[in-house]
């Protein structure tokens, strides 16, 4: 298999695999797979109307092959490689209902899953109305914003507005980045969609206070869901990550989203808690599975 490795210019010619993603998880979205490509040392190859995705980081694995009725014949087609390459035969980043469909074709594989990995689905109502107790914490944080920052103001970034919404993610890498070497990936990476919002098609948003930006969103659709693949926001500005997510999707998701995901938490405790506290309608689970 004649895998290349995976360069931003591929994007136009690769987004279409992209454009149906009924299991809804990010991985299988062009943001999802394009802003990890280097993390990942993502490779890729597309021979019959198919897309087979290999990864190397932290072991190589092969994402579920792409395309219109994907059947035995592409995984059949990873077996051989990885018997001819000497690797395992493994696959990655595998929804619930492609796992299903693996299992009946393979059903001597064995599959397993990570908390850390699940994505956190919300309903978009929820997250725009934040409507009942359950959600009175977070109410009390915006309208706290609110009261202490009355000049506040959220916009949509674009061709005006993009250099300083690049400032604001540079200034925020030196000072937060320092946590996670996949914190520092990611900046750079939000940095890079900024720079070419031609070919991402992803769009942003910017929470201000005073015409200052405290923090930044980005996201993309993708049929009924919203996914938004980038959060930043100044802790300084007490309320400003409860104001950001639902400045975004009172922007972006209302009247054209019915869910929007917030990826994964990577297991990071603090990030854990918050995302559970906006009471996710699903966590949608990704498992690893070795073909046999």
């Amino acid at each position: 298999m004649g895998f290349k490795k995976l360069t931003l210019d591929c994007i136009e010619t690769l987004a279409p695999f992209f454009e149906d993603n009924s299991c809804r998880i990010c991985d299988c979205t062009v943001g999802g797979t394009f802003m990890w490509r280097d993390y990942h040392r993502t490779e890729y190859m597309v021979d019959g109307g198919i897309l087979y995705l290999k990864v190397d980081h932290p072991t190589p694995a092969f994402a579920p092959p792409r395309g219109k009725a994907v059947g035995r014949e592409p995984y059949e087609r990873i077996l051989e490689h990885c018997g001819a390459s000497g690797i395992a035969p493994l696959l990655c980043a595998v929804s619930k209902s492609t796992l299903a469909r693996i299992l009946e074709m393979f059903p001597d594989s064995r599959a397993w899953s990570d908390r850390a990995w699940s994505d956190y689905l919300y309903l978009s109502e929820d997250i725009i109305n934040l409507a009942g107790r359950k959600f009175s914490g977070q109410r009390n944080h915006i309208n706290r914003f609110m009261r202490e920052y009355p000049d506040w103001s959220f916009e949509s970034i674009n061709q005006e507005n993009s250099a300083r919404a690049r400032e604001f993610v540079e200034k925020f890498a030196q000072e937060y980045d320092r946590i996670s070497p996949t914190y520092v990936e990611a900046s750079q990476k939000v940095l890079e969609v900024l720079d070419n919002p031609e070919l991402y098609k992803q769009f942003g948003g910017m929470l201000c206070v005073k015409g200052a930006i405290v923090g930044i969103s980005l996201g993309e659709k993708v049929e009924d869901t919203l996914f938004v693949h980038a959060e930043k926001a100044d802790t300084a500005y007490h309320g400003s990550y409860p104001m950001l997510m639902n400045q975004f999707a009172r922007m972006f998701a209302l009247n054209r989203a019915a869910y929007i995901n917030r990826e994964e938490d990577d297991g990071i405790e603090g990030l854990r808690t918050s995302k559970l506290s906006y009471h996710p309608a699903a966590l949608l689970d990704k498992y690893m599975v070795m073909l046999k």
